[in-house]
């Protein structure tokens, strides 16, 4: 192999490097790499599904589905770096209202099951708070989902829009 053999491999092989940060910008339409309509999608129909699941059972018990149905979507996000940030705020959601349910869980109550979800009831006495922790918590989710840049926009605007619908779901 002659010198300028050797320097068109290396120069050949420095071209595809420096490609590469373009070629993820390319791949961001593509499932499960970057930003995509699809992704999008499949989170805002699992939350919408899971919400009007909340929406239907008992009020005592929504706040323990609510938190199953947002952390279901931030799992959902979890792989793909590009819904970073969408993912924080709908685990931060489904966190806050996990711990809410946990010190408030009344212990005289059956768990339910609906939809594939287990729930269980916070105290009556619980109640206002739990309706000003899970409309503060969702409102900070909708404030994040829609600072994002515009390209971020664009896709989490759809999980803002369905994650907002049900700001007033507790109760409804």
């Amino acid at each position: 192999m002659t010198v300028i053999q050797k320097r068109l491999k290396l120069y050949a092989a420095a071209v595809v490097v420096a490609a590469m940060p373009f070629a993820s910008l390319h791949a961001q339409d593509g499932d499960g790499m970057g930003l995509s309509g699809s992704q999008t999608q499949r989170v805002v129909e699992v939350l919408g599904n899971g919400f009007e699941t909340c929406a239907s059972v008992e009020v005592l018990y929504r706040a323990d589905c609510f938190q199953q149905v947002y952390a279901s979507g931030a799992k959902l996000l979890s792989n793909n770096a590009g819904y970073w940030e969408a993912e924080v705020a709908l685990a931060r959601v489904g966190r806050n209202l996990y711990n809410f349910v946990r010190v408030n869980t009344d212990p005289k109550a059956k768990r339910i099951r609906q939809s594939g979800f287990r729930m269980k009831a916070i105290t009556v006495e619980s109640l206002p708070a739990a309706i000003d922790t899970y409309r503060s918590n969702v409102q900070r989710a909708v404030d994040l989902l829609r600072s994002g840049s515009g390209a971020e926009l664009k896709f989490f605007e759809p999980i803002a829009a369905v994650v907002e619908k049900h700001l007033e779901a507790i109760p409804k």
